[in-house]
């Protein structure tokens, strides 16, 4: 299983795509758990599986 850290430049506009860090709002617009989105404030790894959606939903490029 890869795994991959996002960096907090990504995350930050990851969260301003949001209206409110909710569980409905974190799996409604970018398809992620709060787990997930922990994961990711706090700079740790998350599949690499779940990050390629995660850019899919988003519209960001996977770079």
């Amino acid at each position: 299983m890869t795994m991959i850290v996002v960096d907090s430049e990504r995350v930050r506009r990851l969260r301003d795509l949001l209206p409110a860090i909710t569980k409905e709002h974190l799996q409604g617009t970018l398809g992620i758990s709060e787990t997930t989105w922990v994961r990711l404030r706090d700079e740790r790894p998350i599949r690499r599986s779940t990050y390629e959606r995660l850019m899919r939903r988003s519209g960001f490029p996977a770079s």
